[in-house]
């Protein structure tokens, strides 16, 4: 008498069922949940420093000035303050409206994809120009946190230590 498949369980050579057993799950889960918790705070909770962000910038910003595009770092400071945030623009050709200079452009707001965060930052002088030849305004370039920096007229920046 044969039997349908779907109404007995087949068994294998040792006469037992197929599968995983619960504590064979359960271990597997606890690995993961390990893995994720050794693993996911250190994606979540990092914090690039300034310092290695401004670098990734420049070296964004450089990019685009070889490729053509006019741009250049601006500090935008709050009233009656010494520091503030970088801003990133791109000369563009202008619409009718303020900032129109006479040859018809003007500065936009450039999103990058790595911009140095924060409003700590001091720029000495205020505004770093990058030419399409490969050069920019020489700047020094400072953090709140410490870090300090030297854009040359190269691209290249390389941090300083600032001994007192």
């Amino acid at each position: 008498m044969r039997t349908s498949p779907t109404t007995t369980p087949r068994k294998n050579r040792t006469g037992k069922r197929p599968g995983f057993t619960l504590i064979e799950v359960m271990i597997v889960v606890a690995i993961l949940a390990l893995t994720a918790v050794m693993v996911l705070p250190r994606g979540f909770f990092f914090h690039e420093p300034p310092l290695r962000a401004l670098r990734r910038a420049v070296a964004e910003v450089y990019d685009l000035a070889l490729n053509g595009r006019s741009v250049r770092f601006r500090l935008e400071t709050a009233e009656r303050m010494d520091s503030g945030f970088i801003a990133a623009e791109e000369l563009v050709r202008a619409e009718d409206g303020p900032g129109l200079t006479a040859s018809g452009l003007e500065w936009k707001p450039l999103r990058l994809l790595h911009h140095p965060e924060g409003e700590e930052w001091r720029l000495s002088p205020e505004i770093i120009y990058f030419y399409s030849d490969g050069s920019c305004t020489p700047a020094r370039v400072t953090h709140s946190s410490g870090g300090s920096a030297f854009l040359t007229v190269t691209g290249f920046l390389f941090e300083v230590e600032d001994k007192i």
